[in-house]
């Protein structure tokens, strides 16, 4: 499949090497190319480096916007620049994995958010959310932690998620949320702004019984990455339980 490899792809990695505490998948990036290799950002735990040894086969996972690609490689050498480069073969081939832009996978995780003023949706997406207090969004984020509201997470990707909520939360399509969601390794919950897209009754559940659709709006890039290495992790461990159908099953 001619599928273009440019420099600042984001990419995640799959290799035996890479498993510890469950996690399979790290983000990465392509740094440069040639005709014969590319040069990728050695992996990061946080901020340890992940070790690949040479000649270790890994698979390689990306998107762009008409799917999710996969394609297998190997490492073949390292490279001293301002950051540390792994140089790897250039795939022979590269198969595409779903049809959507990125794998959906069932949970139940519990989250919190906050129903966004249209004024501070306006004012715009911080980087990093303690940026915030040097702003005029100082008096939103000070707000106490029993104004935060609660949810449960029902599926997820890298670009949205199913929440649950109580209907006597009043959401409707248009609304901006900021979210915090415990889903990856990291200590910290993600924190992201997002955009109600639907809304749907569900009578049969009892606390939280109203679904909302949400699109991922205003997220920082690596916390993406984030989310879906570790929607990737759990998809794989479902394969090979076999307890998740692979989309070449469908």
């Amino acid at each position: 499949m001619a599928v273009k490899l440019d420099v600042n792809q984001r990419i995640q990695l799959h290799s035996p090497t890479l498993k510890k505490d469950g996690r399979h998948y790290y983000p990465s990036r392509i740094e440069e190319k040639n005709a014969d290799s590319l040069y990728i950002a050695e992996p990061l735990d946080g901020t340890v480096p992940v070790f690949i040894p040479l000649r270790q086969e890994i698979e390689v996972i990306f998107n762009d916007e008409k799917g999710t690609y996969l394609f297998k490689t190997k490492v073949i050498g390292r490279v001293e620049k301002n950051i540390r480069l792994l140089q790897i073969t250039m795939p022979e081939a590269v198969e595409k994995i779903n049809r959507r832009d990125y794998f959906r996978l069932q949970v139940f995780i519990p989250f919190t958010f906050r129903v966004l003023p249209e004024e501070v949706y306006q004012h715009g997406f911080p980087r990093k959310q303690k940026t915030i207090k040097s702003t005029v969004l100082k008096s939103h984020l000070l707000k106490d932690e029993a104004d935060k509201l609660e949810g449960i997470i029902k599926d997820i990707s890298g670009g949205g998620a199913l929440v649950a909520v109580s209907e006597k939360i009043d959401l409707k399509v248009g609304d901006h949320l900021e979210m915090w969601l415990p889903i990856t390794f990291q200590e910290e919950p993600i924190y992201l702004w997002a955009d109600v897209v639907r809304t749907l009754p569900n009578p049969d559940a009892t606390r939280w019984n109203r679904d909302i659709g949400v699109s991922f709006c205003k997220i920082n890039e690596r916390d993406r990455d984030s989310i879906i290495s570790h929607v990737l992790s759990l998809q794989r461990a479902l394969l090979q339980k076999g307890t998740l159908q692979s989309d070449s099953d469908m």
